[in-house]
């Protein structure tokens, strides 16, 4: 999987800052404070931009190379805060498996060992975030759409 930075839009709500951290704890990616900067001044190859309506997360922006690639609408509740250590992630699902390719088989077998700390349990459009069993966040996906640029 790829290094990712995250940062998110202007004047991001609390909400929005907390959720973004939280997010890249648990991905392992970095979180950048943007403050002023524009995309031109961030300079980086994977980038993702959290952006929010009505003050609450809602759009992920996901830039690779450069350019815009993916962009996900989501919705997301019951943000918790906690620490949480570094360690490889379960995802169980099919439908938004976003974050690595894992064969059924492979989940079927890796579903009844408790070794993995953080999971990602998808159930119907929603993501599921557990942290040794607790769920940290939860993620409504509301739409999933890849951008495909012209040359």
């Amino acid at each position: 999987m790829r290094s990712m930075i995250v940062t998110t839009s202007r004047k991001p709500s609390r909400r929005t800052r907390t959720f973004a951290k939280i997010f890249c704890r648990f991905l392992g990616w970095k979180y950048l404070q943007r403050g002023k900067k524009s995309f031109r001044d961030l300079d980086l190859k994977n980038l993702c931009v959290i952006s929010e309506i009505k003050g609450n997360p809602a759009i992920m922006s996901f830039y690779f190379d450069g350019e815009k690639k993916l962009e996900i609408q989501f919705s997301v509740g019951n943000i918790k805060k906690m620490e949480l250590s570094e360690g490889a992630i379960l995802f169980i699902g099919e439908k938004f498996n976003l974050f690595g390719a894992i064969t059924k088989e492979m989940l079927d077998k890796f579903d009844k060992k408790p070794q993995f700390e953080k999971r990602i349990v998808e159930k119907g459009g929603e993501l599921f975030f557990y942290f040794k069993g607790d769920l940290v966040f939860k993620m409504r996906i509301y739409s999933l759409r890849q951008i495909h640029q012209s040359p």
